[in-house]
């Protein structure tokens, strides 16, 4: 609320005693001397405000509100070991999940298992330790829902890409300069790009088998490699990054894109083959001895 609408206030109130007055006076003089006493609580209070205007002075603000708040999106030092809650599956939560076997740091995959009633109907789920967390509010900060990233009690943090790229900040993925910083969050972005366009086919939840295979035939056969070949072409790094001379978030996603999306295909074999880089970027993340253990023996 800017200074010049506390002055408008301010006069509001003169006129708000003017047009009191004037309507108490047919009636009796206490009333009109009430209305005044409040007016001049209102000046008072008008004037306050101004001067804290005036003066920069924050504005008291509601103890109880700062509480709720706290306690809804807790922002506090990360401490201790990390624990990431997902579901007892690779989905949203794998590259995170890369994110810190490639940099060693030793976190707590708390995964929740799923069930169904019917197997494959979606509306028989069963989840019972989700549903128990959720109900104790443990997924407020992610509006009910995984993955969320905890680390002691004042830090907790929602939603898949917020989660990696602060990982890749504090793991030193995110390039060595602010500009590599920005390249690897546009390479990151390209990757998505090509990620959605996959998801949009919808052949996840599809029945019909041959409309699917149908949609996957030209996915595969087209269109993917066509958007390989784009983003071989923007990728400003080269000798097996894509950004810079070190490891990034930009080649952990490229990997996943090429090695760990399309079940039983080598995609930087099969539609990349014309995309040295890419395929360079895929050789050099699969390289690193935690990853290959990780991808040995993480649950299927």
């Amino acid at each position: 609320f800017s200074v010049p609408k506390a002055v408008e206030a301010n006069n509001s109130c003169s006129g708000f005693v003017s047009v009191a007055m004037a309507r108490q006076g047919r009636h009796h003089f206490v009333g009109a001397f009430f209305v005044a006493a409040s007016v001049v609580a209102c000046w008072s209070g008008m004037a306050s405000l101004q001067a804290a205007f005036a003066n920069g002075v924050p504005l008291p603000r509601s103890r109880t509100r700062s509480v709720v708040l706290l306690r809804a999106a807790p922002t506090g030092t990360a401490i201790g070991k990390y624990t990431l809650r997902y579901f007892d599956g690779r989905g949203v939560a794998e590259t995170s999940r890369m994110l810190f076997v490639l940099a060693g740091e030793d976190f707590e995959d708390k995964r929740y298992t799923i069930a169904f009633g019917t197997p494959g109907d979606f509306s028989t789920i069963q989840r019972d330790e989700f549903d128990a967390d959720k109900a104790a509010g443990k997924m407020d900060v992610a509006m009910g829902k995984v993955p969320v990233l905890e680390a002691g009690p004042d830090f907790a943090l929602p939603q898949s890409k917020a989660i990696e790229r602060y990982l890749a900040s504090k793991f030193g993925m995110m390039g060595s300069t602010v500009e590599e910083a920005a390249w690897v969050d546009a390479v990151a972005e390209h990757v998505r790009d090509i990620n959605t366009a996959y998801d949009r086919k919808g052949t996840f939840f599809m029945k019909d088998q041959e409309k699917k295979d149908e949609i996957m035939s030209k996915w595969l056969g087209e269109e993917l490699p066509a958007m390989l070949g784009k983003l071989e072409k923007a990728l400003p790094g080269a000798d097996g990054f894509a950004v810079g001379s070190k490891l990034s978030y930009a080649d952990v996603l490229i990997f996943r894109l090429l090695k760990d999306t399309y079940s039983g295909v080598n995609a930087a074999e099969t539609f990349a083959a014309d995309c040295p880089k890419l395929q360079a970027i895929a050789a050099t993340v699969e390289t690193n001895d935690g990853l290959k253990q990780w991808l040995e023996t993480r649950p299927k």
